[in-house]
């Protein structure tokens, strides 16, 4: 398996992170909009992860 690049890494990590913080804003009765916005967010840094894989350079 190829190695992940450092962006993919990041995106990850990013990905990872807003899903923490969607979960617990979402266990802890906060606003369901944020909730919503950590979703897109998180969708978005997973899918840009993918599409930054080691086969998408020329």
């Amino acid at each position: 398996m190829a190695k992940p690049s450092p962006l993919q890494v990041r995106n990850i990590v990013m990905a990872v992170l807003m899903a923490a913080a969607g979960i617990w804003n979402g266990l802890r009765g906060g606003p369901v909009w944020l909730t919503v916005i950590f979703g897109v967010g998180c969708v978005l840094a997973a899918g840009s992860a993918v599409l930054n894989g080691p086969g998408s350079r020329p």
